[in-house]
């Protein structure tokens, strides 16, 4: 009897790594891109280009972001509890208009995700932002997982800015982004 109880054990545990790799048959990976237009906002009372030898810090307003976690659940037939992590892939800045505008007028900037119940997060940033260009990678930081923000209808980026001049009253951004999201129907 002892014996057969040893030889189901050893058999069962042996069977553990297939399972999981079942399991991790079972994953589902998917790249979502967001896109989402913005205006840098108009700095009262001061003249375009003008310099600010200490700078300054401007918080733009939160922009509020539609998910579309609902339709991702269907598409891919799993719930928002089989979510298992979601996180920022990459992000990047482009200045639209006017096209003589670049990015001179910054050298730091942020990225915050909230949600209605969820607190900000720093999820991007970009240290020493290059000078004379039109374009910014942020860097991303891919520990910290979004699946709450996500499941959510909505989420909501928030921008931080350090400035060092008065940018193009005007001036238009695309945020451009992506989310990685693994979910698993097996969990």
């Amino acid at each position: 009897m002892k014996k057969l109880i040893l030889l189901c054990t050893l058999a069962a545990f042996s069977l553990l790594p297939a399972c999981s790799k079942i399991k991790q048959l079972a994953n589902i990976n998917v790249d979502l891109p967001f896109s989402q237009q913005m205006q840098v906002p108009a700095v009262q009372g001061y003249t375009e280009g003008m310099q600010l030898p200490m700078g300054v810090t401007i918080p733009f307003p939160a922009i509020p972001v539609a998910t579309n976690s609902k339709d991702f659940i269907a598409t891919y037939n799993t719930a928002a509890n089989m979510i298992v992590d979601v996180d920022l892939k990459s992000l990047n800045f482009q200045i639209t208009a006017p096209a003589t505008q670049n990015f001179d007028f910054m050298d730091t900037v942020q990225l915050y995700i909230s949600s209605k119940s969820q607190p900000e997060v720093l999820v991007a940033y970009k240290y020493g932002v290059p000078k004379s260009t039109q374009s910014i990678d942020f860097y991303t930081i891919t520990s910290v997982n979004l699946k709450n923000y996500f499941v959510e209808d909505t989420m909501y980026f928030r921008i931080s800015a350090h400035v060092n001049a008065i940018p193009a009253s005007g001036t238009n951004l695309k945020l451009s982004s992506v989310l990685h999201v693994l979910a698993n129907p097996l969990n």
